[in-house]
């Protein structure tokens, strides 16, 4: 086998790791499959590993969790010390296909993972989970989990198995660097120089799932994907409905979360989401300082800063779309990140320097943005068909936002909805799936009524397309309805599921409040 990455080309990430909370999730929400139709009447695993037997003959070679694998020194007992339970904490690099649809091409990448044993002396599996971007790391989240009490008897009975997708982080990382600012131009450089950026959709990480099931002996797959991890989860049981276990999707997206009419419904739902956020600032979030708590003031805040930018003490313009972007990252925060946020805006924008410092730092790292090679696994996931005309009655039937250049309906302010530059990407689609559930095992599938980054229809469309699978509503806004302190309900829920298998009644809904 020929590998495509040697040990010394993983970036240079994550220097500590904190216990104490879930690593934030990025924007963006989901993905969809690629690589043909699901298991079927053919055993699809089985497949799989009789065309790639070398990968599926290795042997984990399980090693401390340090600064080989970009992590600190000591990060063991770092986060025994901080509350997390990582107690026999191990990472490993497991080779798999550059390529799961091409069985002649023999060059592999590396795949970072980490196992974290159960804390119970009879574990009953091994449990994978995702947290979402496109392009966000499930070591670190995986690290995250561990902090939360709400997760200790998932902990327990479960050896937890975290991974960085193929092509992030540590996991033979693409970079997807260059001087352009045309986004055609980026992506297809990015494929010219990255081979890999050609073969990082949804399934393809579906398929490296299912080797690692493999490599660690469990016989069925059990899985927590929160956000974007959703479609991973729902590409897994498309692909493999032979082997399911426990399958749990937490704030969901539908096969066609990549599509211009997906992207604009997340784009409208964050626009609604930031216009409650300043109109509560005064009242929910008991701000002292409000400035701006109206939509309209939002947009005149915005359209004056893009004008005349607020000025960071290093030099960063901090114009209206890094504001928009600040109070973006505030939606997947609870009520006290969000106070906290809006009374930083308030400061910032009374012309506070230690304030506007503090948001241009804030915004340093892109924010909730979600970076190229995330926006890579997007385009390989874009529907066939884009659906333009579906996303035109939309908005004929809806109307346009202002805060998205509406009421007016016109070339002008349709424009920038109606792209195709995913067709920059060469093989822009090939990783698209339709999702769809044959095992006689049933998915938990969560959905948020308020949720800004996978709006709450696209969980009820996953549970239609899914077929057996329960939608869980928790009634509430923000992102991620479990293992947050949010809803004794929901986690209760999710407990019962992964822990026992049993299912809430048709129609369940929990509210927002961790007493709910």
């Amino acid at each position: 086998m020929k590998n495509l990455t040697s040990r010394s080309s993983k970036p240079a990430l994550l220097a500590t790791a904190s216990a104490g909370a879930v690593v934030a999730l990025l924007l963006s929400g989901c993905a969809a499959g690629a690589l043909g139709s699901a298991g079927g009447a053919s055993n699809e695993s089985a497949t799989q590993a009789r065309n790639f037997p070398e990968v599926y003959s290795q042997e984990i070679d399980w090693q401390e969790c340090g600064p080989d694998f970009d992590f600190r020194e000591g990060l063991e007992e770092y986060i025994l010390g901080e509350g997390g339970n990582v107690e026999g904490l191990r990472c490993a690099m497991i080779a798999a296909p550059i390529d799961w649809n091409d069985p002649a091409n023999d060059t592999t990448i590396d795949l970072a993972i980490m196992n974290i044993p159960a804390t119970g002396d009879e574990p009953i599996g091994t449990l994978l989970s995702n947290p979402g971007g496109p392009g966000a790391s499930g070591m670190n989240f995986t690290l995250g989990l561990t902090g939360s009490k709400d997760f200790d008897e998932v902990h327990q009975k479960y050896n937890l198995l975290g991974f960085d997708p193929r092509g992030i982080a540590r996991s033979s990382a693409v970079e997807c660097e260059s001087d352009t600012e045309i986004f055609e131009l980026q992506i297809a450089l990015c494929a010219e120089e990255n081979p890999l950026a050609l073969s990082m959709g949804t399934t393809q990480v579906a398929r490296d799932m299912e080797l690692m099931r493999h490599l660690v002996g469990d016989s069925k797959m059990n899985y927590a994907g929160f956000s974007y991890g959703t479609v991973i989860g729902a590409s897994y049981v498309t692909l493999f409905p032979e082997n399911l276990g426990h399958i749990m999707l937490d704030s969901a997206w539908p096969s066609n979360w990549s599509s211009p009419l997906g992207s604009y419904l997340q784009g409208e739902a964050v626009a609604h989401a930031k216009r409650d956020l300043v109109s509560s600032c005064g009242n929910e979030y008991a701000v002292q300082n409000c400035p701006i708590n109206s939509e309209e003031g939002l947009l005149q805040k915005l359209e004056e800063l893009n004008e005349q930018p607020l000025l960071a003490s290093d030099g960063t313009e901090v114009n209206g779309g890094m504001l928009s972007g600040y109070l973006t990252t505030a939606l997947y925060d609870g009520p006290t990140g969000r106070a906290k946020v809006l009374e930083t805006v308030g400061r910032a924008v009374a012309g506070e320097q230690a304030a506007i410092d503090e948001l241009a730092e804030a915004m340093a790292g892109g924010g909730s943005k979600v970076g190229l090679s995330g926006m890579v696994v997007r385009c390989l996931s874009t529907p066939r068909d884009p659906n333009l005309i579906g996303l035109y009655e939309y908005i004929n039937e809806h109307g346009l936002p202002e805060a998205m250049g509406g009421p007016e309906i016109n070339d002008e302010t349709l424009e920038e909805y109606f792209d195709l530059k995913c067709e920059a990407l060469p093989n822009s689609s090939q990783d698209y799936l339709d999702f769809e559930n044959k095992s006689d095992v049933p998915v938990l599938v969560y959905g948020i009524t308020g949720d800004h980054a996978t709006p709450f229809e696209g969980a009820k469309r996953l549970v239609e397309e899914l077929g057996n699978a329960r939608l869980v509503t928790l009634d509430g806004s923000g992102h991620i309805a479990t293992f947050q302190g949010r809803s004794a309900c929901a986690d209760d829920i999710a407990k019962n599921y992964l822990l026992k298998g049993e299912l809430p009644a048709e129609g369940t809904v929990c509210f927002d409040g961790p007493k709910q």
